[in-house]
């Protein structure tokens, strides 16, 4: 497979999409071109070809269908001349353009599964792997075996794990209800133990939701993420805000200086901006944690009741009703 012809022409689109996207008729006829040429000359592709036109039509966000099964046939064909962490990035690839194949994806997991394959993967392979899986909600036996796998060689990585990495396997692990205790304690240690500044805030609403997605309670290290939120509440999004006390609600903990840092900001801040089912979260877990003022929740029922064009699903209905009724509750 030479840099020319369709290859290198659907290649150059991908480099340049930095400086602007190329013209639609122009991508899909050379992305055409290139998915024909992949099926009828299959053999003069390398891996390493196929690898990087699947991360080009990535970055292209390019989902064309005769593209993506010509590159999964190759894949198919040839797996062992794949460099595992092409295969990584070719499963991650499919998930952000949300193209499910599931016989290659049931493939790279039966093949990723084995032992002696899954000990020469890095943090960032895994982290690639798994939230393919997630994303694209693909559970079954060859997964469950790969995520029982992966989880065994992270215990191994554990130093170098990193906090983005963390937010990213425990969210694709808790999605696909894959809640391996082991795993879980291996990850909270290394989240522990990643520096405060190297989280983005929403890697850790995203921890902190994937323990409550999978019940598992762990108050110390709950306390201790919440605590890495300190000084960049204004930074969390209101789906952040939701969901971190929706996490210490379910888990039943508590960290006192956040909950007092979120109230201040929920009592200053414009609420129109939160998304009904949130505020209802948002309200149901604090009566839960009963934590919050008058005034925190005169101003979260305020804006509910504003809502009057939103569509109300039944279950913010019940969560606001139940927030009210164990708000009147407590206050007698």
């Amino acid at each position: 497979g030479s840099r020319r012809g369709p290859l290198g022409d659907f290649l150059r689109l991908a480099d340049e999409v930095a400086e602007g996207r190329p013209p639609p008729a122009e991508l899909a006829s050379t992305g055409a071109a290139l998915a024909r040429k992949l099926r009828a000359e299959m053999t003069t592709f390398r891996a390493a070809d196929v690898a990087h036109i699947a991360t080009a039509a990535c970055r292209l966000n390019h989902r064309d269908p005769a593209l993506m099964e010509a590159i999964a046939a190759h894949v198919l064909r040839g797996m062992v001349a794949y460099p595992l962490f092409a295969l990584c990035n070719v499963a991650n690839c499919f998930a952000r353009l949300e193209y499910s194949h599931r016989g290659l994806m049931d493939a790279i997991a039966g093949f990723l599964a084995e032992p002696s394959r899954a000990e020469q993967l890095f943090t960032i392979d895994i982290a690639s792997l798994v939230f393919a899986f997630g994303q694209l909600g693909h559970s079954g036996p060859a997964t469950g075996a790969l995520l029982e796998t992966c989880a065994a060689r992270l215990q191994q990585l554990h130093h170098e794990i990193g906090g983005p990495n963390c937010a990213t396997i425990l969210n694709s692990y808790a999605r696909l209800s894959e809640c391996n205790p082991e795993l879980f304690k291996t990850l909270a240690r290394s989240a522990i133990e990643t520096r405060p500044e190297s989280f983005e805030v929403h890697h850790i609403s995203v921890i902190m939701n994937a323990f409550a997605k999978c019940s598992v309670r762990r108050p110390q290290t709950m306390h201790l993420l919440g605590g890495f939120l300190e000084g960049r509440i204004n930074e969390l999004s209101p789906q952040n805000v939701a969901n971190i006390a929706n996490a210490f609600a379910k888990l039943d903990c508590y960290n006192h200086e956040l909950f007092v840092s979120l109230q201040r900001r929920l009592v200053q801040e414009d609420l129109s901006a939160y998304k009904l089912y949130e505020l209802a979260i948002l309200t149901h877990s604090l009566a839960k944690l009963k934590f919050g003022g008058a005034a925190t929740y005169s101003a979260l029922f305020g804006e509910a009741a504003l809502r009057t064009t939103d569509r109300w699903e039944p279950q913010s209905v019940a969560q606001l009703l139940d927030a009210m009724r164990r708000k009147l509750a407590h206050l007698h």
